[in-house]
Parts: C-alpha cells; structure tokens; sequence
C-alpha cells in the first residue's frame, strides 16, 4: 500500500505504535482446502483423520458452506465417514460457520486505533497481540502502510475474541483483514 522509509525494521523487543483497522473477512469465499484443514476440521475433536479426503475432494471454503453440497449423505458416500454422528458432527459445525456468515458480514469493522483516536502500542515479541500482527508488523518500516489477511490460526482461532462483557467482536474461525500503518518502533 505505501511503503515505509525510516529506520529499520523493528527487532524483538521494540516498542510498536501502530494505525490499525480491523475488518472481518468471509471464509466462504476467502478459505482454501488447506485452510478448512488446517483452521477448522483440526479443531474438530477426533475428526482431523479426514484430512487427505477432504484434501482429495478440494473441500474450500465455499463447498463446506454450501448447504446443498455439504450434507450428511456427501460426507457419509464421499468422505466415507462411517460414523453417521460423526457426519452429523460435521455438517452441523459447517452448518454454524455459514450461519455466521450472515451474522457477522464480511467487511464488518471490529475495531480501530482511528475509532479511538488513539494509536495502539505494544512490544514486540511480547505475545500481546496476534500472530498475524507480530509477523506482519516485524517486517515493516516506519510509515509503511499494509493491507493483511490473515486466517484464523494466525488471528482469534476457534474461541473468537469478546468483550469483557462477553459480547462476540470476532467470531471463532474468522478471517480478518488488518490496514495497517507503523507510525513508529524505538527499541
């Protein structure tokens, strides 16, 4: 988006303050089979050994959303999940995460330094802020401005993030995208 010219790239242990919006991305159309592999079925108990199968038949984001696919006969005949509770299981949970595609549209904002006013600080290689934003962050310089998309092992996970009051900003398995602008990093 724009790259940065000052100083260095900030190292572990720099003091970040960072512009930020954070806006919610759809898995449907935005998850790969990797992704619905590695982000959702592996967080499904007992149900990761379908992997190669769902990797065999390319189960993206879209089909795993696609009521009319994703069904208890595709996965028993398809899938070859013998287990019908299992099947159950699994469209059920596909069942959820396209419902909270309605829920909680993508482009949705969730947060902002801007809606604050106030720039967001924080160490580097601290562990107080996501994965994505560790990454992305320590390979910027001051004044660059990036655009980052990250899926939800690199975000919030499985469990989301709430408010104190336990009201859902992020849902679980969200993908998210982050404009970002490094404003500045001092060691």
């Amino acid at each position: 988006m724009e790259v940065g010219t000052e100083g260095d790239i900030p190292s572990k242990g720099s003091t970040i303050e960072l512009e930020y919006t954070g806006t919610l991305l759809g898995e449907r159309d935005y998850w790969s089979t990797n992704d619905v592999v590695e982000c959702w079925l592996s967080e499904l108990q007992g149900l990761d050994q379908l992997a190669p199968m769902f990797v065999e038949h390319d189960i993206d984001g879209y089909k795993l959303m696609d009521e009319s696919f994703f069904t208890e006969e595709y996965c028993t005949d398809t899938l070859g999940v013998s287990n019908k509770i299992q099947a159950k299981k699994l469209v059920m949970a596909s069942r959820r995460l396209g419902k909270r595609q309605v829920e909680y549209a993508p482009g949705m904002e969730f947060d902002s330094s801007n809606a604050r006013n106030k720039n967001y600080s924080f160490v580097l290689g601290g562990g107080k802020v996501i994965r994505a934003m560790e990454l992305a962050v320590g390979s910027m310089r001051v004044g660059e401005r990036s655009m980052v998309v990250c899926r939800s092992d690199y975000g919030y996970g499985s469990e989301g993030l709430r408010t104190t009051k336990g009201d859902v900003m992020v849902p679980p398995f969200a993908t998210l995208c982050f404009e970002l602008k490094l404003v500045g990093a001092t060691k």
